[in-house]
């Protein structure tokens, strides 16, 4: 019970690297799980491989477990929270730009990439107020 209420403190210390974990963990699984999900246009077809493949999705599950870890660990690596916090940015960054451009050609009446860009533009500006924010310094 002690671990749990440790664990849950570290947590609430922390509820930003959570949610943007849980976030990452989530977005990262859908991508895995629905590999047709960026189409073409915008781009050419290689880069519509490239980002409906297994590493897009990956980055996302692995960054977000990375960030649920750092919320929960009693000692907060700043080594660790330097590559989370940019990798998570740039991740959201990717997502926000492809969503909006695929919603630019996407048929009309159907909002989902831009709603879905939306969503990735509001957790890149979360994650660069964490940057702000976050221990990324060492001090001394």
């Amino acid at each position: 019970m002690a671990r749990l209420k440790k664990a849950v403190a570290n947590l609430l210390n922390s509820p930003l690297h959570a949610i943007v974990g849980l976030d990452l963990l989530v977005t990262g699984l859908i991508l895995l799980t629905h590999r047709r999900y960026f189409f073409w246009p915008p781009w050419p077809a290689w880069v519509m491989e490239a980002e409906n493949g297994i590493a897009v999705g990956l980055i996302g599950v692995v960054v977000g477990l990375g960030m649920i870890y750092w919320a929960l660990s009693p000692q907060k690596s700043i080594s660790l929270n330097r590559k989370l916090i940019p990798t998570a940015s740039a991740y959201f960054t990717l997502l926000a730009v492809t969503e909006f451009l695929h919603g630019f050609f996407a048929p009309l009446g159907t909002p989902h990439m831009y709603t879905g860009a939306l969503s990735e533009l509001i957790m890149t500006l979360i994650t660069l107020y964490m940057a702000k924010t976050s221990p990324t310094r060492h001090n001394g």
